[in-house]
Parts: C-alpha cells; sequence; structure tokens
C-alpha cells in the first residue's frame, strides 16, 4: 500500500516537473523571437542614421614651393689627349667603266703616214773559180744590165690602185680609192669588237688606232705597225686587218708593186 502512494507520489511529481519544463521551453522561446526583433531594429537604425550622417569635407591645400634649389657647378679638368690614327691603306680607285661605246669610224686615208722601207742585203758567197783567159771567147759573153727595183708606193701615189674585191667595176683610180674606203670601213665596223673599249676602263672621248700594213705584189695584207691606247685594241686592229681577202696588186709604171696603206679607226668613248 505504501509502495503505492509513493508511485502516485512520483507520477505526480514528475508530471509537475514535465509542466514546469514545457512551460520555460516556450518562455525561451518567446524571448528569443523578442531578441531577434529588437536587434533587427536597431540595426536598420544604425543603417540609417550611417546614411543620413553628413561628413564635412576637407580641401587640402598644396603649398608650391617657390624657392628654386641652388644646383652646385662642378668643373672637369680639361685633359689635352692625343689621337693616334691607325695606317690606312690606299686603295686604287676602280675604274670607271663607260656605259657607251660607238662604233668605230673609219678615215678616209688622204694623207697616210710614209713608213720608212728596210732595205735587206743579202751578201753572196764568194767562190774562186781557176779560169784560163785564152780560151774564154768573150763574144758569147752578155751582160744583162739590172733593172731598178721600185720600191713600196704609198696609197696617195699610185698609178693603179689595188683593187678590192666587189670593185672590179670602177675603172678609175678615184673610183677604186673611194670603193676601197668603202669596203674596209664595212668590214671594221662588222669585226672590230667596239665593247672592248669598256673593258678596257678607257678615258672618256674620242679613242684613235692607227694600222699600217702593206699590199704586197700578190695583193695579200702585210701589217707593218699598230698603235693604240692600248695592246689589247692593237691585238684587235691587227685581228681585224688580217681578214681583208686578197686583192689584185697595184701596178705603177706598169709593174706590180707593193702599195703601202694606213688605216684610221676612231671610236668615241662616252659616260
Amino acid at each position: 500500500m505504501k509502495n503505492l502512494k509513493k508511485e502516485h507520489n512520483l507520477i505526480l511529481q514528475n508530471e509537475k516537473n514535465v509542466q514546469h519544463s514545457q512551460k520555460h521551453d516556450a518562455n525561451l522561446q518567446k524571448n528569443s523571437t523578442l531578441y531577434f526583433q529588437v536587434g533587427l531594429i536597431l540595426c536598420l537604425l544604425a543603417v540609417y542614421g550611417a546614411l543620413e550622417m553628413r561628413f564635412e569635407a576637407t580641401n587640402l591645400a598644396v603649398v608650391e614651393n617657390s624657392v628654386v634649389p641652388e644646383f652646385e657647378t662642378y668643373t672637369l679638368d680639361q685633359k689635352k689627349y692625343k689621337i693616334i690614327k691607325d695606317a690606312v691603306k690606299v686603295e686604287e680607285p676602280a675604274k670607271k667603266q663607260p656605259q657607251h661605246v660607238e662604233d668605230p669610224e673609219i678615215i678616209d686615208n688622204d694623207e697616210p703616214d710614209e713608213l720608212e722601207s728596210t732595205d735587206f742585203i743579202s751578201d753572196a758567197t764568194d767562190q774562186t773559180t781557176d779560169v784560163d783567159i785564152n780560151k774564154v771567147d768573150l763574144g758569147d759573153i752578155t751582160v744583162d744590165e739590172p733593172e731598178d727595183p721600185i720600191e713600196d708606193v704609198p696609197f696617195v701615189r699610185i698609178e693603179q690602185v689595188p683593187v678590192y674585191p666587189g670593185c672590179e667595176s670602177e675603172t678609175t683610180n678615184d673610183g677604186r680609192k673611194k670603193c676601197l674606203s668603202e669596203k674596209l670601213s664595212a668590214l671594221v665596223r662588222k669585226k672590230f669588237d667596239t665593247d672592248l673599249g669598256s673593258d678596257l676602263g678607257l678615258k672618256e672621248g674620242i679613242q684613235k688606232i692607227y694600222v699600217n700594213f702593206r699590199i704586197n705584189k700578190s695583193g695579200n695584207v702585210e701589217v707593218l705597225q699598230t698603235r693604240a691606247p692600248h695592246k689589247l685594241l692593237e691585238d684587235e686592229a691587227n685581228r681585224v686587218v688580217n681578214k681583208i681577202p686578197q686583192m689584185k696588186p697595184g701596178k705603177q709604171g706598169g709593174q706590180e708593186v707593193s702599195v703601202l696603206y694606213t688605216l684610221p679607226i676612231m671610236f668615241q668613248v662616252r659616260y
């Protein structure tokens, strides 16, 4: 019986404790909501107050420094220096290359230079023969008088001019001279290498070449002497002259003779 009372009292006490705990929890929930609302209001007020707050704008004055700083002047000692120049290697100036070389021009050979003729004397071998004068019939001996040999004749003095191939139709001396000059001019213009002047770097102006040759008794050409500003020009002029074909030889006093001729070749170099 006593145990039932104790259990009943315990149950009542537990019910009271449960009711008290539920009441306490409800109060805590109400207080938390209240505290949250109050805190939110305070935060909003603080934000609003911060937005509405006015701040004083202060202008910072920049003070200009009107004092110009003085600069100190430093002077360096002037020393004399000796400049040593390196030895300069002197190079030979390059030869100017001519831009244009005109075709060679042949001048009419009216007054050619006369070449000195060289006399060749051949010494005959002395032969000793024993002859009996008494047995010699003087009537059988005939002496032929030697004819005076005709020396080389200059072109301007020849009686019958050598006939160049293609000039056979000319019957007069003047016609044959003119035809010969024209044929030689055409040959030189065709065969002479005018590019040689640019390769040699000749001076600007007219360059002259003179070729003295002989038209022998057979009508062939023999070069005697050549004068030119350069050795290669002399060789080129001789090469061209040696291409002259065989002619009909000239005559003097009815005899075939050698004729001296001077061929001038001129061409101009321009830069």
